[in-house]
């Protein structure tokens, strides 16, 4: 695993490519779901029909601070600058969502359902969506601790990691909109293990640059130059 991040990192080194950074440059936004506190929906549709709302939703940011947003809070994910309409701090944040499942019995499906304001919605000019990329990865995690009670990097790092219940490509089409994540096995079953257990199922969401396609056929010449120049130097050995 380390020589091949190495060979990924020297081939895009060699084609002067950057890695991607988490967070946005300093004062700009990259980040969905802003703009969320006291409106829009949070909900988990089990089985094709059956709807749960959030009965907590909210983020942790990358110093640890949890906003404990409660029913209606707001459930950004990424950085909201401070040098455009999100007029933020420059924070990126992970959000997170609780349900109260101790009536999902027998759960097979499972469709995680949340509004993207639309611009000029709930003060948010430009809407939930705003990125200096054309899309951002929206990617679901397990969530081992309480975001209802903790906060620091240990849950905000818990939000981001572990296993993974799905994943989204979100672009501004999605301002004014619900953005729908079929969740997969592991949610189910997690969703079916909180239904035996606790009654709570959280889930936490974080947000990543998705490559734009020529990047990636860069990068794969940048191997096939590396792997070359490897094959010569066993060969002269």
């Amino acid at each position: 695993m380390t020589k091949r991040i190495k060979l990924t990192s020297a081939a895009a080194c060699i084609l002067g490519l950057t890695v991607l950074p988490s967070v946005a440059s300093a004062g700009l936004s990259d980040h969905t779901f802003a703009w969320t506190h006291g409106i829009g929906s949070a909900q988990l549709v089990l089985n094709g029909g059956t709807t749960y709302t959030a009965t907590n939703r909210g983020w942790v940011d990358e110093f640890g601070t949890n906003n404990f947003g409660g029913a209606t809070g707001n459930y950004i994910a990424g950085t909201c600058g401070s040098s455009d309409s999100c007029v933020g701090s420059d924070t990126f944040a992970n959000n997170y969502f609780a349900f109260d499942v101790h009536r999902a019995a027998g759960t097979t499906s499972a469709v995680l359902n949340l509004y993207q304001p639309a611009v000029g919605e709930n003060g948010g000019a430009d809407g939930g969506f705003l990125s200096q990329s054309a899309a951002l990865l929206y990617t679901l995690f397990d969530v081992s601790g309480n975001p209802l009670t903790d906060s620091g990097l240990g849950i905000f790092n818990d939000l981001a990691s572990g296993s993974t219940y799905g994943s989204i490509s979100v672009d501004s089409s999605t301002n004014g909109s619900i953005v729908s994540i079929t969740l997969n096995a592991a949610a189910v079953a997690a969703i079916d293990a909180a239904y035996n257990s606790t009654g709570t199922f959280f889930i936490g969401g974080t947000v990543s640059p998705v490559p734009e396609p020529e990047t990636y056929g860069m990068l794969l010449a940048g191997l096939g130059v590396l792997g070359f120049m490897a094959r010569r130097r066993n060969q002269a050995a």
